[in-house]
This record gives C-alpha cells, sequence and structure tokens, in this order.
C-alpha cells in the first residue's frame, strides 16, 4: 500500500510538473535585451521556407533609423509606406536590427523581405507605439503614393485596407515598377517591449500572408 501510494504521488508530481513546463513555454513573452535582438531575426533557410524560394541573399544587417521625409512628408504613410522611419520611431527606440532578403539580388527582384526588430524602453512606450502608429496607418488605407526623383518616378504603391488588433496591424499593398506589379503585406506588431516592423513582396497574384508569419516566428523565439 505504501509503495503504491509512493507511485501514485510521484505520478501526480511528474504530471504537475510537464504542465508547469508546458504553461511557461507558452507564457507571454519577457521583455527582450539588446544583446537577444539578433537572434530573433529569421535566418536566411527560415525566410526562403516561408517565402516558398530557394535563393533569397541577405544584406548585412542596419542598426539606424532610416529617414525618407524628404520623399513622402506625409507622416499618416510614411511609416506603412517603409520600414523604419526615424521620423515615426522618434527617440524612443533604443535598439534595433533590419535585414533585407530578396531574389534575385537585384533592382529588379520578384521576391523581397524586409524583417526588422526595435527594443523600446518598456512595453508600455512599445503598446503606445503601437497606438500611434494605428492612428496613422488607419488614414492611409487605399492610398496611392506616386514620387518623382531626380525627374524618375519611383515604383508607384498603392495601399489596402488596415486590420488591427491590439497588438498587431497588417495592411496589403501594390508596388508597381513599369510592367512589374508585386503584392505585398506590411505588417506592425508588438509584444513586451519588442515591436516588429515586416514587410513582405511576392509576385502579382500571391496571396501574400509572409509579414504576418514573420511576426508570429520572431514572437515565438521570445524569451519567456
Amino acid at each position: 500500500m505504501l509503495r503504491l501510494a509512493i507511485s501514485l504521488l510521484t505520478l501526480v508530481w511528474l504530471v504537475t510538473s510537464c504542465a508547469g513546463s508546458g504553461d511557461k513555454a507558452q507564457g507571454p513573452p519577457k521583455e527582450v535585451p539588446k544583446s537577444a535582438l539578433e537572434g530573433l531575426l529569421l535566418t536566411t533557410d527560415q525566410v526562403n521556407t516561408l517565402m516558398g524560394t530557394s535563393a533569397m541573399v541577405a544584406h548585412p544587417p542596419v542598426t539606424e533609423m532610416n529617414d525618407h521625409r524628404n520623399l513622402l512628408p506625409n507622416l499618416n504613410c510614411l511609416g506603412v509606406w517603409q520600414v523604419d522611419e526615424a521620423a515615426i520611431y522618434g527617440d524612443r527606440w533604443t535598439a534595433m536590427r533590419q535585414v533585407l532578403l530578396r531574389d534575385p539580388d537585384t533592382d529588379d527582384w520578384d521576391n523581397l523581405l524586409v524583417q526588422s526588430v526595435v527594443i523600446f524602453p518598456s512595453t508600455q512606450e512599445a503598446t503606445d507605439f503601437l497606438g500611434q502608429s494605428a492612428d496613422r496607418w488607419s488614414k492611409c488605407t487605399n492610398h496611392n503614393v506616386n514620387i518623382t526623383l531626380n525627374g524618375q518616378p519611383l515604383p508607384k504603391w498603392r495601399s489596402g485596407d488596415l486590420t488591427a488588433t491590439d497588438s498587431q496591424l497588417t495592411l496589403p499593398f501594390t508596388r508597381t515598377d513599369g510592367d512589374q506589379v508585386r503584392s505585398c503585406q506590411r505588417a506592425l506588431a508588438v509584444a513586451a517591449n519588442l515591436v516588429m516592423d515586416i514587410q513582405a513582396c511576392k509576385p502579382e497574384g500571391s496571396a501574400v500572408t509572409q509579414a504576418d508569419d514573420v511576426v508570429d516566428t520572431i514572437k515565438a523565439a521570445m524569451p519567456r
């Protein structure tokens, strides 16, 4: 009888331990330290799998924001049109990593992914940034961006409808460069103190959800 009781107690302890481990693994992400940024970005192999490609080429990591206000001063659309804009993020962020991948690795690419992770000092500040961005993105739906630089037109851009939750914004857009048309998706998401700023593009007619997929993959890799 004593042996049976001990066995039952051991079984209960094992079940409880397993359940506890599972809950911990599925718990909410913790705030991300600067040292963890590199490990959150997807590898080239992971990107190829998500994009359905085999020859994506990764560019060197970027650690500073872009500034394209001279091309598009409309701040409601600037942060949708381009990833990681200085005028959008201001000085609240503390660290970032961005990697661009494309196939082929030319200006006439067929597939493109820009993945970025940005750390804020706190979860609240990251959440506030998403809220401000939601307001801006909502004013740039079904919108055309046509820009000329040095007398030459840049690719035309047309946004679609915004999908917004408390933790993520997604918006489709079409990029047209002459006869070349690309279907794209933008995603901006927050988890703990981390903001994920993603753009994915594929040939016209493709169902593009890869920006969403990258967000999910990064969230799953965050510390818990």
